[in-house]
């Protein structure tokens, strides 16, 4: 049986990211994003971690209160707190953000993804090729 597990998510900002550098050195940003129904009202908070030259892009350029959209995995973790409780923790490990409002469109992938800005190319098939 096969498994999969892929998230698409658009929410808004709710504070600057926070950007870092992981103890092995490679940089790691996180930030949450309030979706709503259809709109209406905030139905949930999302955290997003994004890595490597991804997270650069996602420190340097989304801001508070920006239109985003995450794609990535769902992952779940857990650590120990400071006072020795465990703690869960559920998030979006993101391979790709797009800005849907500001400055212009910005769009990041992880290395292997999509291209980190721009559109992407899109190979037009001969009409006998069809798959349908």
């Amino acid at each position: 049986m096969a498994n999969l597990n892929r998230i698409l998510i658009v929410g808004r900002l709710l504070a600057d990211p926070e950007a870092r550098v992981s103890v092995e050195g490679v940089p790691v940003t996180k930030f949450k994003l309030a979706v709503t129904n259809f709109g209406r009202q905030v139905t949930g908070q999302i955290e997003v971690i994004a890595w490597r030259r991804l997270a650069e892009i996602c420190g340097q350029y989304l801001k508070k209160d920006r239109l985003v959209l995450a794609e990535g995995r769902l992952q779940v973790r857990s650590y120990e707190d400071q006072g020795g409780q465990r703690k869960w923790v559920t998030e979006v490990a993101a391979n790709n953000v797009q800005m849907l409002e500001g400055s212009g469109p910005v769009q990041a992938a992880a290395p292997g993804g999509a291209e980190l800005a721009g559109e992407e190319e899109v190979e037009e098939l001969p009409e006998g090729d069809l798959p349908f």
